[in-house]
């Protein structure tokens, strides 16, 4: 019996931790306060704060009166800042360096002799590990890292690494950087000095024991804020070409380019001295050029080059011909999704409409739509579904499948982007009120109330 007991005890607490790790959204209750329900519309941590945010990791931003804070997945407020704190949690609202790892940046106003006049002073809330720094440094670096080391910059502008697990400094502040520090990247961050007319005068690699390795004599980071990535990062000679050097501190693309930028799915845009430009591969090989700088872009290994008055031809990096798009007010077409859809854009006036064409060319969704306002290319069709506006017509919104078609009907007078297996929608009601609440993929409501 005791054994049947303990068993049925676990199970309880594995259900549990199932639940509390899963999807969490913001929700309305019938008192008037917000709280928090799962992806079956059940209640998991009951109507009870003023505001709250969906769950971000394993916390979710919260508000009680006129201070703001941050609840863990029992619902407990694990920390409620000053009246004078602000919270911004990126354009997205998904977190600085994505929505399950990332930051909340937090700032406020400082006065003081060590304030440096009127400068915010910032510090972080971490997703995972629900660490706050406290409201100490100049500057924090918010860009995406896979590192739980952070770059910080203190009172005098220098920057140093801070644990995003305890919140104190582990690499002290001694490096420049005009913009942003250098966070790390597969274990190592780049690093600068500058000399008193603020040119890089040093460069090194730096790895997260804090230990530092020179780059070859002459070359220096193209920037005080350099990305790794893909193991690549930009460096400038002193003849002002530019190329790229790996994390070991080699140069393994030559100085050879008017201009880099970094890579990002084994591809770089770079501009080459003769004013063109072009993306090179991770080897230098340029696999294609352009005049226009726009089109300069490979992406799951296409690019697109307008080829006549309203016509796009899209191509693999291989330069194979895959199909062309010519029509009437075409005036773009873009690399494909990681689905093969590809988005085109029609122009009427000022007017901007977007549709959707396969990789054989057919169009699959004529450009009629709009889409909510953070959208990205990146995040097209999450789930398979995309939010899509319908401004000319019904001026309503529903979602389209990757088929084209419209899977949840123009019903909706605001819609978002579903996250796991809900998306937040708003419907307006015959009597002026509107609906709120979360939708499955069916188009059904799985929770709502009214405003």
């Amino acid at each position: 019996m005791k054994k049947l007991l303990c068993g049925l005890l676990c199970l309880l607490m594995l259900l549990g931790c199932a639940s509390a790790e899963g999807y969490l959204y913001a929700a309305k209750g019938d008192n008037g306060l917000w709280g928090h329900i799962d992806e079956a519309g059940n209640w998991v941590i009951p109507p009870k704060f003023d505001s709250a945010s969906d769950f971000r990791g394993n916390y979710a931003w919260i508000q009680q009166g006129d201070r703001e804070g941050f609840a863990n997945r029992d619902g407990e407020i694990v920390l409620l800042l000053d009246e004078n704190v602000v919270t911004d949690s990126g354009y997205d609202g998904f977190c600085y360096g994505g929505r399950e790892t990332g930051i909340w940046l937090l700032y406020k106003k400082a006065t003081g002799k060590n304030s440096l006049g009127t400068e915010w002073l910032e510090g972080f809330f971490d997703v995972q590990s629900g660490v706050y720094s406290g409201l100490k440094w100049r500057g924090v670096n918010h860009r995406e890292s896979n590192s739980r080391l952070i770059a910080v910059a203190d009172e005098t502008g220098k920057w140093g690494y801070v644990s995003r697990d305890t919140g104190e400094m582990v690499i002290p502040a001694k490096y420049d950087s005009d913009n942003m520090g250098s966070n790390f990247y597969d274990g190592y961050a780049v690093v600068t000095f500058w000399d008193d007319d603020y040119n890089i005068v040093q460069t090194l690699l730096l790895d997260e024991t804090g230990k530092e390795y020179p780059l070859p004599e002459g070359i220096n980071a193209a920037n005080c804020d350099t990305v790794i990535s893909g193991g690549l990062f930009e460096v400038v000679d002193k003849n002002g070409l530019y190329g790229y050097c790996n994390t070991s501190g080699e140069v393994v693309i030559e100085p050879q380019f008017a201009y880099t930028f970094e890579f990002a799915d084994g591809y770089a845009k770079v501009e080459l001295t003769d004013g063109t430009y072009g993306v090179i591969d991770q080897t230098g090989k340029v696999v294609m050029r352009t005049t226009d700088t726009h089109y300069a872009d490979v992406r799951h290994g296409c690019y697109v080059l307008p080829t006549g008055e309203h016509s796009f031809t899209m191509y693999s990096v291989a330069g194979e011909e895959l199909f062309t798009l010519q029509g009437e007010n075409i005036v773009r077409l873009w690399t494909p999704e990681e689905n093969g859809l590809c988005m085109y854009v029609v122009e009427k006036g000022r007017q901007r409409r977007c549709g959707w064409v396969n990789m054989q060319g057919e169009i699959i969704s004529e450009a009629k739509w709009t889409f909510p306002e953070y959208d990205q290319p990146d995040v097209y069709f999450p789930s398979g579904l995309q939010a899509v506006y319908d401004i000319d017509g019904t001026r309503l919104a529903g979602y389209l499948d990757e088929s084209g078609e419209l899977a949840i009907p123009l019903q909706f007078s605001f819609v978002t982007q579903f996250y796991g297996k809900l998306a937040y929608v708003g419907m307006v009601q015959d009597d002026g009120t509107t609906q709120y609440g979360y939708i499955n993929q069916q188009g059904e409501w799985v929770y709502s109330w009214t405003e």
